[in-house]
């Protein structure tokens, strides 16, 4: 521990910040996510502090509901490729401003765990690593040879130590065992690779062990202190010794590389594997700091469950995880960002519906959003019990209570599994005065142990779990009873069939603390008010039912019913049996004594439930240093009343999103917050009342305030009225003629080029490198052109074919007219890296995780629309002169020109996981085949021309390939661009008349000639005070892409079913894709489609409507 300090430390149960055991609840946030328009604008107006303040204000508004929805913390995954577009250029400015991120994090008092990388997970293009090592083939990546075989790279393990050079000194001075100007910093863990799996297919061993280990090491040597941690999905006991022997000599190598020096610490020298009985849904990855067995669980990704082929739930895996002791796990996916510039897959495609983050980009929350808030909220409200707890499997032995006190639980009618019960840690003694929660002394208090039962009725039959549960309790051996003793009490589960539940809880400071022996109502929420007093949030009686279970004779007023009652054996001793009455209400609790503590007991409707937020101080960075078992400020503030509460650092109240009218206008908006004091108000709708309602159920505690909402009249979710308007309604088509075309390299060209090695495979064929990564191209769209000229003495063939082998889908114009095309994808839904996946992945062609089989060719005949300059004898070929219309007069001797275009989109790179090479698989036009005609004429002899290899190279010589694209690694964005080089062209626009402008409430159907090409349509996006978010919606059998201020959106996939969402205001991207108040936002859809999905019109055109409409609704 020598490493971290007095600021860090852990055991078995949790980690330890200055001396006090925390949680570390994280959900996963990308920054690199969030489109900042002004951060990829070319032009010099905007400074970079400017561009810093709006990727800070972007960043606080995810961060702020991050936490309003009851995580601490949250991971952060590092993206190499965001951060380098070229080799040797990194970018920490604007958007990507790491120092200024991290500091953010401490003002909001969030923890962090730093994902170093540098690969960070497969929903990302190549895994996280920048395009222009990707497109690099002399080094492997991950060590990957080929699929399945790993042979180490040091110049591969040079580029690593590159990115951590650029990468760790951002870090360094935010980690939590260092002090800044703000306090303590935020970093928690450091995580380094991500999904590295020992094991591959069969078991056999896939990854070199000294992968983790050298970046361990490297990140030791660039000072970092705090643990570090990993993700993966086995690992073995202990290094084999023949492990340890090829160290030796990577670690010689290294050295001479200077990529490590002498001095190595780490704790990733070992990996121990601690058992987690009954593994929580699809925890598959655990990762856990190595120091034997005295360490905490951690799941750095906890994904939801999908067994059954049911959506799952992100709230049962969080019970599940604290239910069996974890004492850290981020969730993936939890916050749906925007998939800007990273279309990975056909899936990110689809509709919201389907999405499966819980809460969208727009902000909304799903029902899972809500119910996981919940769940963390009853579990973070008696954090100070749960965190440092151990397993209890039968009743447990603790030293003789001063007071009775529960040591055991179990409920009647439910299986033993269905019941974890987890007893507080005795991990320090307390003062004499010791703080809320608490108890009066030392003496009494350490003796005290929470208890905290999780009980899960999904593992039971469905009518075991339905009605009333029998909860028995057996009480510790307290000085008044002649022998142990219990007692029974009855409770429900409530909607999601769970339930959390304490024991052994004290409220007060003073010398005469309430004391909550047992309850079987659920707790949501407590608030410390002050010294002597707490609020704490439950459901109403018809939501979720129960009692609660007093020492001593209290006092009891308001929406309850109290009965005094003794427990055998405990002679002399009364306790109070509180029964909620039913409905909403308010309950106070009040001890015997004369100074007594008080309980303020809030009975919520589900409705108010499902909106209740709390803000909580457990990890503050302004207190440097913090007394062991200081609670009080754990729970310093709880709001109700809408599903957009946010609440500030400063402890202002706020909201993410306008109030939801829905249920009409007769009907009054309040938010009510407890707190110790009046808050303050920062949104303008939010009017505060300087007293309740009198009509209201919880009126009559002091600690509760009321702030009515006051929408803006003109700003509802469901009025299409309020919706902006648009102008300024523009359209082009692509020019092919005018687009930078190169001829595309042969092999041999690629091999003289410093940068780029030739593949193996495509060394073989001996042909053109078509493929799009070997020449830079890593968009989403590569455009190919063939133009070869054909006389009648070419021709070999009444039919003219061109076959292609395209990842993914293609589109085709010979000669000005679509020919449709075709798709070569399949996404496999096994395991990346296990056996079935690699089945898979050879099985069919267009793999985008795995090794990608060469097949896929699609051949289509154009003979119908090829031209030829002279018309042949032959019939069949003079049927097709003639569909061909009149000819150009002045065609020259070389024969008639034809011109083919090629669209190739590529959904994505591969994602270069641990076991298969596929981020170097082939994107873009793989290969391409002329039949019907031959080019070789009277210049060569008889000899090439019955050479049927060089006659097929030569062939292709002669059509004339060529390529044209954008290279990504000259934008300072890499990930926002489609692969169109006319994207962000000025000029060729013209007003599109055609399309009807309708003020407010706007929708327009677009007619796509899909023989002209690539089409274009741009308005302007009135600025408007509707601060709902805005949504455009997409729906018709064309591919389609959205750009806003210059900044890619969103992907429509042609012949999709469902219409696709676009969000162009609120939500995740607040304000940030607006360039100001009073500036109109640019919408720019670019469109083009297949002949096979278009209508023949009367006038002979083939078309294809594409319906565009703006809504509020988060409804595709």
């Amino acid at each position: 521990m020598e490493l971290y300090g007095a600021a860090l430390s852990y055991d078995h149960r949790c980690f330890y910040i200055d001396g006090r055991p925390t949680w570390i609840l994280a959900a996963d946030f990308d920054y690199w996510r969030i489109p900042l328009s002004s951060d990829i604008s070319e032009s010099e107006e905007k400074s970079d502090t400017g561009k810093a303040d709006r990727a800070k204000q972007a960043w606080r508004r995810v961060l702020l509901q991050i936490r309003s929805t009851g995580f601490n913390a949250v991971r952060i995954r590092f993206h190499w490729g965001f951060h380098s577009p070229s080799k040797g250029k990194y970018d920490f400015t604007g958007g990507r401003d790491v120092h200024q991120l991290l500091t953010l994090c401490e003002e909001l008092g969030i923890l962090v765990i730093a994902c170093l990388g540098p690969y960070v997970g497969d929903d990302v293009q190549g895994g996280g690593y920048p395009f222009w090592l990707i497109q690099r083939d002399h080094i492997r990546l991950r060590h990957l040879k080929h699929s399945g075989y790993k042979l180490w790279d040091n110049h591969f393990a040079a580029a690593e130590a590159e990115w951590y050079d650029q990468i760790i000194p951002m870090i360094v001075g935010h980690e939590v065992v260092t002090k800044n100007t703000r306090g303590r910093g935020c970093v928690v863990l450091v995580q380094v690779e991500n999904h590295l799996g020992a094991r591959g297919p069969l078991s056999l061993p896939l990854a070199l062990q000294d992968e983790t280990r050298l970046l361990a090491r490297m990140a030791r040597e660039r000072v970092i202190r705090t643990p570090l941690v990993t993700n993966n999905h086995v690992w073995p006991q202990d290094f084999t010794s023949f492990a340890a022997r090829a160290w030796m000599q990577v670690e010689k190598k290294l050295r001479a590389y200077r990529i490590i020096g002498d001095v190595y610490r780490t704790d990733i020298s070992g990996f121990t594997a601690r058992d987690i009985t009954q593994n929580p849904l699809d925890i598959d990855s655990v990762a856990l700091i190595t120091k034997g067995d005295n360490v905490p669980m951690i799941a750095a990704e906890l994904h939801k469950s999908t067994d059954g082929g049911s959506d799952g739930r992100f709230s049962e895996q969080i019970e599940n995880a604290l239910s069996q002791g974890l004492s850290a796990f981020s969730l993936p996916g939890f916050f749906g960002l925007s998939s800007a510039g990273n279309f990975s897959s056909a899936a990110l495609t689809t509709s919201p519906n389907a999405q499966y983050a819980a809460i969208g980009e727009d902000g909304l929350l799903s029902e899972d959003a809500r119910v996981s808030r919940l769940v963390l909220n009853a579990a973070r409200a008696f954090e100070h019990l749960s965190v440092a707890s151990d397993y209890v499997s039968a009743r447990p032995w603790i030293t003789r209570p001063v007071k009775p006190a529960v040591r055991g639980v179990s409920i009647r009618g439910l299986p033993q599994e269905a019941v974890r019960v987890r007893r507080q840690w005795e991990y320090f003694e307390r003062p004499a005065s010791g703080p809320s929660g608490t108890g009066a002394s030392s003496k009494d208090s350490s003796r005290q142990l929470g208890i905290i039962t999780y009980v899960d009725g999904t593992k039971t039959p469905e009518t075991a779990s339905d009605g009333e549960l029998a909860f028995l309790f057996s009480l510790a051996d307290a000085p008044t009873l002649s022998k142990n003793g219990s007692f029974a009490l009855t409770g429900t589960l409530g909607p999601r069939k769970r339930g959390i539940f304490v024991s052994n809880v004290f409220v007060g400071d003073g010398a005469d603390p309430l004391m909550l022996v047992a309850a079987t109502k659920e707790i949501y929420a407590r608030v410390s008010l002050d010294a002597g007093c707490e609020l704490w949030v439950c459901a109403e009686e018809s939501i979720q039912s129960g009692q609660l279970f007093f020492e001593g004779e209290c006092q009891i007023a308001g929406h309850a019913e109290v009965e005094y009652v003794d427990v055998e054996h405990a002679a002399g001793r009364k306790f109070s049996f509180v029964i909620p009455n039913p409905g909403p209400g308010l309950v106070s609790v009040t001890g015997s004594g004369s100074n007594s503590a008080k309980l303020y007991i809030v009975l919520l409707p589900q409705k108010s439930l499902d909106t209740l937020v709390a803000d909580y101080r457990s990890y503050d960075p302004s207190r440097s240093e913090t007394s062991a078992g200081d609670e009080s400020s754990a729970q310093s503030i709880v709001a109700w009343g809408a599903d957009s509460i946010l609440l500030e650092s400063d402890g202002r109240i706020g909201m993410s999103l306008p109030p939801d009218t829905t249920e009409g206008p007769s009907e009054k908006l309040a938010i009510f917050v407890a707190s110790p004091s009046q808050p303050q108000s920062k949104s303008a709708v939010l009017k505060p009342v300087s007293s309740l309602d009198a009509s209201a159920t919880i009126s009559g505690c002091p600690f509760i305030w009321q702030f009515n909402i006051e929408p803006d009249t003109g700003a509802t979710a469901n009025d299409d009225a309020a919706l902006t308007s648009v102008s300024g309604f523009e359209k082009r088509i692509t020019s092919w003629d005018t687009m930078a075309w190169k001829l595309l390299p042969t092999t041999s060209d690629l091999e003289t080029m410093d940068e780029i090695n030739v593949m193996s495979w495509q060394r073989d064929l001996g042909m053109f490198a078509y493929n799009a990564i070997d020449v830079g191209l890593n968009a989403s769209n590569v455009l190919y052109r063939c133009q070869v000229r054909l006389k009648p003495q070419h021709i070999t063939s009444p039919r003219i074919l061109l076959q292609l082998n395209a990842r993914h889908r293609c589109t085709i114009w010979v000669n000005g007219v679509n020919m449709s095309g075709h798709e070569t994808f399949h996404e496999q839904k096994s395991l990346p890296g296990s056996f079935q996946a690699l089945r898979d992945a050879l099985k069919t062609p267009g793999a985008v995780h795995g090794p990608d089989r060469w097949g896929g060719t699609h051949t289509y005949d154009v003979t119908d629309v090829m031209r030829i300059s002279h018309i042949p004898n032959s019939a069949a070929v003079s049927s097709n002169a003639d569909s061909q219309g009149d000819k150009d007069e002045d065609e020259d001797e070389e024969g008639a020109l034809n011109e083919v275009i090629v669209i190739v989109e590529s959904y994505g790179l591969g994602v270069q996981s641990d076991g298969f090479n596929d981020a170097r698989v082939p994107r873009g036009l793989i290969a391409a085949y002329w039949h019907g005609f031959n080019l070789i004429g009277e210049d060569h002899d008889d000899s090439e021309i019955h050479d049927h290899t060089h006659d097929r190279r030569t062939e292709q010589l002669r059509t004339r390939w060529e390529i044209c694209g954008v290279d990504v690694t000259k934008l300072s964005n890499p990930f926002n661009s489609s692969g169109f080089p006319d994207e962000a062209t000025g000029s060729g626009w013209s007003a599109a008349v055609e399309y009807p402008l309708v003020q407010d409430s706007w929708s327009t159907r677009a007619k796509i000639n899909v023989d002209h090409g690539v089409h274009w349509l741009r308005w302007q996006l009135l600025p408007s005070s509707n601060t709902m978010p805005l949504y455009l919606r997409i729906s018709g059998r064309a591919t389609a892409y959205v750009w806003v201020n210059g900044v890619i959106l969103k992907k429509h996939k042609a012949g999709s079913s469902e219409p696709s969402l676009v969000l162009l205001r609120g939500g995740a991207l607040g304000e940030t894709s607006l360039e100001g108040e009073a500036t109109a936002d640019t919408i720019v859809v670019m469109m083009y489609g297949w002949a096979d999905h278009a209508d023949i019109s009367a006038s002979g055109g083939r078309l294809i409507s594409v319906d565009l409409s703006l809504t509020s609704t988060a409804t595709a």
